[in-house]
């Protein structure tokens, strides 16, 4: 390991704890956007819909949906590949809401070192039986477009936009907890939540809202990865420092962590300090001994000259 990007990696990761921590005593700090359902619809429309919990829950990966390309496929193919995965339940035609947290998400997407495809998997699967893969693939496009990564190969195949005119989107809905309903107008109540599953299916974390930071999904794609995305040392420190906090869809600061961490860091610095110290004066200590044997040897020598007397 590269000692000065690791020496590098722990410093960023002290210092991003240090100021979430002076951020959460600060009024206003990590605020939370909330849960709150579509807002073009009444609360008459809204009644029913919500999300109940069910982390560590297990998805139904034998689902057949279809995707992009028109063919059939199984939920269980974007999983159990050693990558965590973010999906979304959507629907394509969606006035609003849905092109917002696409939208968001895509952007978040681009501000994490994640790629998708190669890291991590995500799907959009579409609640509305009546749409078909010609307007997913269409929604696609667009969305690798914008996406802009160089691996445009590996995120085509690991970014999947599904539809479904069976079973299959309401059974994965209520495998996730997350109920919606048909309001008038063909469109649909739902609540605003993705969801972050493990490599094999189980439902590691529920993000509610739209305001999808690239560093809230970086640590949730971490936590839902269980080992298999690489973490710096940096990483380690700011997953200790951080807890997801349910109430607020994000993950905050545990500040008694930051307190300990602040602790040793501060242990370090000082025990780096006398170290230094001690090192230095080591050195002067060595250089004054060398000093010191090397002068009478130099008298010797003269002394030995004069007693030999002027040669002849």
């Amino acid at each position: 390991m590269n000692i000065r990007r690791a020496i590098w990696g722990v410093a960023a990761g002290i210092v991003s704890c240090l100021a979430a921590g002076s951020l959460c005593a600060q009024p206003g700090g990590l605020q939370d956007i909330g849960s709150a359902g579509s807002p073009n619809v009444t609360p008459q429309e809204q009644e029913g819909i919500g999300v109940v919990e069910n982390l560590g829950g297990q998805i139904p990966l034998d689902l057949v949906f279809t995707n992009a390309d028109g063919k059939q496929v199984e939920l269980g193919s974007y999983f159990n590949q050693d990558k965590p995965v973010i999906l979304a339940m959507v629907y394509y035609d969606c006035p609003i809401v849905c092109a917002v947290v696409m939208g968001k998400l895509t952007a978040a997407f681009k501000g994490i070192d994640f790629a998708i495809g190669e890291d991590y998997n995500v799907i959009f699967a579409s609640i509305d039986p009546t749409e078909r893969s010609p307007l997913a693939s269409s929604v696609k496009d667009r969305y690798l477009a914008n996406y802009g990564r160089p691996n445009e190969g590996h995120a085509a195949e690991g970014w999947a936009f599904l539809t479904d005119s069976g079973e299959s989107a309401k059974i994965l809905a209520e495998s996730l907890g997350w109920t919606y309903k048909p309001i008038v107008g063909g469109e649909y109540s739902h609540p605003v939540c993705i969801f972050v599953l493990t490599p094999e299916g189980r439902i590691a974390r529920y993000v509610y809202g739209v305001g999808y930071e690239p560093e809230t999904m970086r640590m949730a794609l971490l936590e839902a990865s269980k080992g298999t995305i690489s973490e710096s040392i940096g990483d380690m420190i700011r997953m200790y420092c951080f807890r997801y906090d349910p109430t607020t869809g994000k993950y905050a600061v545990v500040a008694f962590r930051v307190v300990q961490l602040g602790g040793v860091a501060s242990i370090l610095l000082v025990g780096s300090l006398i170290g230094i110290m001690l090192t230095k004066e080591r050195i002067r200590h060595r250089r004054s001994l060398v000093a010191t044997e090397a002068t009478p040897a130099k008298d010797a020598t003269d002394t030995s000259h004069s007693a030999a007397g002027p040669t002849l």
